[in-house]
């Protein structure tokens, strides 16, 4: 369910990974670890921007997917 309520944050806006701890109440290991998984599967890009790292959705049609998927549980 973490990376389902990452994702549901990423569809509001690009987030960096303090603002995802503080969301969700994920320690920065647990909240990077989830992220780095979400990236690998092509679900999350990242951007750099000095010493930040922001995560955003790769494709919106992906969120949309999975609110259909979860609309039918």
């Amino acid at each position: 369910m973490t990376r389902l309520k990452i994702l549901m944050l990423l569809d509001i806006r690009e987030m960096c990974v303090c603002e995802i701890m503080v969301a969700l109440d994920l320690t920065q290991p647990t909240a990077s670890h989830h992220l780095g998984i979400l990236e690998t599967a092509g679900l999350a890009r990242t951007r750099r921007e000095g010493k930040w790292i922001f995560y955003s959705l790769r494709d919106k049609h992906t969120i949309n997917l999975v609110k259909k998927l979860m609309e039918n549980r």
